[in-house]
């Protein structure tokens, strides 16, 4: 039968019997991530300095068994991967860490599986579709390779080749990894992330249709229209299919590399606001949100009036927010900056987050949200703050502590990651991809040093979407135009107060009768 068979054919064979071999790969990570948890913690006081500093040796040795195993076995597993680092709102530090080199990951094929793929999808070779092309990618990532190209009529264009067994291979290896989460939960029910691949199985499905992605990039070109400073890269349709992307070749700096960007001449404030500006104009405007903005997606070069431009790419995963969620995202980000605890809990509560408002909000933001005056009852942050920002026990080092607060700590931190995911679980499916382009910009941003408020441009734009529509009548309009100036307000009063009482202790350090400000400052970070 296989000596018979056509290409395409072999290559689900040969597929069939390496898919055995991926799924015992992985059951065996699996498992020895999990005994290796259960044996090396189990004689381990858990509120003692030792199960610390075990419990960091374990999610290394299991953050580079994962390394590990996606790399071996490749493709959908490298972008699965690559879901884990947006995870970083959950996942230790030491996963983070060793995980985000899939985010650059470069593997690429042999030039012949390039040849083979380009014949099934248009019975010619690339030679004789262009005037030239590259066999060496410039780019590879999860599920496929860019070449450098030159077209018949003389343009550039950049070609996103798919890995060819890609498709063929998609339903196990999806099934593989839900039965290795199955078998996660069962053996720690408290890191249960079935729900993440749940959500992630569509995306990816789309993500695997180029046509698909061409069309998401016009679209966000068209909605994006009005920013000048946004460019997309045309499509060449003559060139593409389910599996070949063809599209105008961008020279650009990717918006990672700080030095470079400097080289350039650019001002950072000014690639950071447009950035913020760009995805806050998305999210709480036009809906269509581009759910995969890392580094590697968004490069930036420099404009005629010698601005930055900002190059957006790989269009593959896009969230489309429905007009209802949009709204109740935007007004729920205006309450969060005026403070409005009545209104922070009415809009989560829409969203699906009844309990642990507070939390759910601080997880939006990115950035603590003060306790609700008017309340008589405490929560548990009040363990961790005061009036004045943290409490002494965590101005202390942690040696210093008592076995008690150490385990009053690890309680509260547990309560919180646990009820973090069970808000994750309770939202709309497409607020997980919006949180991740949310959280991706804020690590660029960050960085860059951090150069703009990314909370108030994003606010900004938020207190604009709730009330302003593109064809509403007059007076909401209106209504609009005066939430967006009371909110204006609210910023510059904010910020003048807090320059006033910088200046305030200055002149009080200056005749001696207060503390250096840096000494303070110092106080607070640590």
């Amino acid at each position: 039968m296989y000596l018979v068979a056509d290409d395409p054919k072999k290559r689900r064979i040969r597929l069939t019997i390496e898919g055995i071999g991926r799924f015992l790969r992985s059951l065996k990570i699996g498992l020895t991530i999990s005994v290796d948890y259960w044996i090396s913690l189990r004689f381990v006081e858990e509120d003692s300095e030792e199960y610390d500093s075990i419990l960091k040796k374990i999610h290394q040795r299991a953050a580079q068994r994962i390394l590990d195993g996606c790399l071996k076995n490749g493709g959908l597993y490298i972008k699965l991967g690559q879901g884990l680092v947006s995870l970083n709102h959950i996942l230790p530090k030491e996963y983070l860490n060793t995980l985000k080199v899939l985010q650059d990951k470069c593997l690429t094929r042999k030039p012949e599986e390039i040849s083979k793929l380009f014949l099934e999808e248009f019975g010619a070779l690339p030679k004789e579709l262009f005037e030239s092309f590259d066999e060496e990618p410039i780019a590879a990532a999860s599920l496929a390779q860019v070449f450098k190209a030159k077209t018949k009529t003389g343009e550039d264009v950049a070609v996103k080749v798919q890995y060819i067994d890609l498709q063929d291979r998609f339903k196990g290896d999806i099934a593989t990894v839900e039965l290795l989460l199955d078998l996660i939960a069962f053996m720690h029910p408290k890191f249960g992330l079935k729900w993440v691949i749940q959500d992630l199985k569509g995306t990816l499905a789309k993500e695997l249709d180029f046509i698909n992605e061409g069309r998401n990039g016009e679209q966000c070109a068209k909605d994006l229209s009005h920013l000048s400073y946004v460019y997309v890269p045309k499509i060449h349709w003559d060139l593409t299919t389910v599996r070949v992307l063809t599209a105008e070749f961008i020279d650009g700096v990717k918006i990672s590399e700080t030095d470079e960007l400097k080289k350039l001449g650019l001002d950072l404030k000014d690639v950071d606001k447009k950035l913020v500006e760009c995805f806050a104009e998305q999210i709480f405007h036009t809906g269509f949100v581009h759910a995969d903005p890392h580094p590697g997606n968004i490069l930036v070069r420099k404009a005629a009036n010698k601005k930055a431009e900002l190059v957006l790419l790989d269009h593959g995963l896009y969230e489309e927010l429905p007009s209802q969620v949009r709204k109740m995202l935007c007004s729920l980000w205006k309450s969060i900056v005026l403070n409005d605890h009545k209104g922070m809990r009415k809009y989560s509560a829409q969203l699906g987050v009844p309990d642990d408002y507070r939390l759910f909000c601080m997880a939006v933001s990115q950035r603590f949200v003060p306790h609700d005056k008017s309340s008589k009852t405490a929560d548990i942050f009040e363990l961790m703050l005061d009036k004045a920002g943290p409490k002494d026990s965590f101005r202390t080092d942690w040696n210093k502590m008592s076995p008690e607060k150490k385990a009053e700590l690890r309680g509260f931190m547990e309560d919180m990651h646990d009820k973090v995911l069970s808000a994750y679980k309770a939202i709309p499916r497409q607020l997980l991809l919006i949180f991740r382009n949310i959280n991706t910009v804020r690590a660029i941003t960050k960085d860059h040093g951090g150069p703009v408020d990314r909370y108030r441009l994003m606010a900004r734009s938020a207190t604009r979407g709730a009330f302003v529509e593109e064809n509403a009548p007059i007076l909401q309009k209106l209504r609009g135009y005066w939430q967006q100036f009371v909110f204006d307000w609210k910023i510059i009063s904010d910020n003048i107060v807090l320059a006033a009482t910088h200046w305030y202790f200055k002149f009080l350090y200056l005749i001696g009768r207060a503390p250096d400000l840096s000494e303070i400052t110092e106080g607070f970070r640590s």
